[in-house]
């Protein structure tokens, strides 16, 4: 069995069958990682307060596609997101985020104000595997403020990185991605952080809308000439709910 073998599962083109097996499979590990994110939450209002060097923890949402199906209308179609999160908080303003995880985007052409030349229309439903690494900036100095002179538990920061996104066609594919956030972090208890993010990925392919019933005709070349090699390129959107937990102190004070 070669490697693509092995990330079929992790994909959703093929049947309708396939599909629902696959999104009661993200709901069970949704719940199962909301479950050990509480767990861990219990511990955390007994511990000392102190600045921590790292933060783990979990985001969920939806996502969306926007392309040649879908040129101009956000959260059009919203399909499931989820993923893992990792923050290596440099100082207070400037931190490293890992993120890896599942989402998904759909779209049709029905209804359509552009008329392709193939007079036909298209639909796809396809699942993404992606990691990328950003580079956050917190609008202001972020954590304790009991411990820190001057911070704040809450602040909106900016971020902006590069990633790889996979998925399926009539192959395994995979493509760079340029992900653009924007996003508001709080820090509701002395170790726990609740975040809101949008964040927009730019790829670099035009296939995140390959129809398995469209033939010859394509939404990657849906007016049947070569597109320039820096446009016509799809982009999805993720909106997400995040919760991490503080890992790995850099000191402590006690917290009254």
């Amino acid at each position: 069995m070669d490697g693509a073998e092995y990330l079929k599962p992790f994909f959703c083109v093929k049947s309708s069958a396939h599909c629902i097996e696959d999104r009661l499979r993200m709901k069970r590990w949704t719940r199962i990682s909301v479950l050990i994110m509480v767990l861990m939450c219990l511990f955390t209002d007994q511990l000392k307060a102190q600045a921590y060097r790292m933060e783990i923890g979990l985001a969920g949402g939806g996502s969306f596609y926007m392309g040649d199906a879908n040129q101009d209308v956000l959260f059009k179609q919203m399909e499931q997101s989820l993923s893992l999160l990792y923050r290596y908080n440099l100082n207070g303003r400037f931190s490293v985020k890992a993120n890896a995880g599942f989402s998904g985007v759909s779209g049709s052409t029905t209804g359509m104000t552009t008329s392709f030349p193939a007079g036909q229309d298209l639909q796809f439903d396809r699942k993404l595997v992606d990691a990328g690494v950003q580079m956050e900036m917190n609008f202001y100095e972020y954590g304790m403020p009991d411990y820190v002179p001057g911070s704040s538990f809450i602040t909106p920061y900016i971020s902006l990185g590069v990633g790889i996104v996979g998925f399926e066609t009539t192959k395994i594919k995979a493509s760079p991605f340029i992900p653009i956030g924007v996003g508001l972090k709080i820090k509701v208890l002395k170790r726990l952080n609740l975040g809101c993010e949008w964040s927009f990925h730019k790829t670099y392919t035009d296939d995140l809308d390959y129809s398995d019933y469209g033939g010859d005709f394509q939404l990657s070349d849906p007016l049947l000439v070569e597109s320039a090699r820096n446009k016509n390129k799809d982009w999805y959107s993720t909106l997400t709910i995040n919760i991490s937990i503080d890992m790995f102190g850099t000191g402590s004070k006690c917290y009254r």
